[in-house]
């Protein structure tokens, strides 16, 4: 059983809400924490308290920061929250999240796997005031950076890092025990039609329910799924499911047109280790079979 804290800005990307929910059924999984990042955390924390409930399941949620180390030109907003009028909730109000992930890792060292799939400000604010906090944790997993080949269209599709570069810069330059990064190269192999959503929860649970309603303006409006974070959290239980190689990575944050760009240079002793592959028909595998799975 591993301890593990999500970070995450739940309420747009449904698959943000999929994280979650396969989270909540893996039996390896003692879900401690919730924090939410982005624009109006508030909501998003809804949107996490929502889901829970729909499990029984009342997990500590913060609303964490919706500013960012680095001045960008966007406050996302979670569209998918309007699905909250749709279910139960609670209400929250903004607090200090890197506080809050500091307290729980230091009340159990060595023990906690920190999952992060929004921009990474909570937990580069949480490193930066609490410095002793990367020796303290058992894993940093993140779903972050770009190294393929071909340049992207926009530098907002690498959205994790381009939506504060800096703290990006500063969590990819932690030194974590375990320290895993997946990369958006490598999560758009899991893209499928919108319309296919669907086969991934093949049980009629609340909890399925409440994700394909938290994610359906998203699904409407990009008519495609993409299991970035899903995966992320998925390599922390199946780690056969991705190849990594070790390196070290940096972060653009002066480059206007570039803003945001990630670089990996291959080093046995870099800190942290970048997918390189996924084995997508086990993945796909072990996610539909958690999700659907009864309880």
């Amino acid at each position: 059983m591993e301890k593990v804290l999500l970070d995450t800005d739940i309420g747009g990307d449904i698959d943000d809400a999929i994280c979650l929910a396969y989270l909540l059924m893996e039996p390896q999984c003692n879900l401690m924490g919730i924090t939410t990042v982005c624009g109006e955390p508030e909501k998003r924390a809804g949107v996490a308290d929502a889901i829970c409930k729909t499990v029984g399941r009342k997990i500590p949620i913060i609303a964490g920061l919706d500013t960012t180390l680095q001045t960008v030109p966007v406050y996302p907003t979670p569209d998918g929250a309007a699905a909250l009028q749709n279910w139960e909730h609670d209400i929250y109000k903004k607090s200090d999240a890197p506080a809050f992930m500091y307290q729980m890792i230091k009340e159990h060292p060595h023990e906690i796997i920190l999952i992060g799939i929004g921009n990474m400000t909570n937990i580069a604010t949480l490193f930066r005031d609490y410095p002793d906090t990367p020796s303290l944790l058992k894993g940093l997993y993140v779903m972050n950076g770009y190294f393929a080949n071909e340049p992207l269209p926009e530098p907002w599709y690498n959205w994790n890092t381009w939506a504060d570069p800096l703290a990006s810069k500063m969590v990819f330059a932690s030194d974590v025990n375990v320290h895993k990064a997946i990369p958006l190269e490598v999560t758009e192999m899991l893209t499928i039609d919108a319309e296919r959503a669907n086969e991934l929860f093949h049980t009629n649970s609340k909890l399925n329910k409440a994700v394909l309603d938290f994610g359906n303006v998203w699904l409407e409006s990009s008519n495609q799924l993409t299991l970035h974070d899903p995966l992320m959290a998925v390599s922390v239980f199946h780690p056969e499911i991705c190849q990594f190689e070790k390196g070290f990575v940096t972060v653009e944050t002066n480059e206007e047109s570039s803003m945001g760009a990630t670089v990996f240079t291959s080093n046995q002793k870099g800190n942290v280790d970048i997918a390189k592959a996924v084995d997508k028909e086990a993945f796909y595998s072990v996610l539909s079979s958690t999700l659907n799975r009864s309880i």
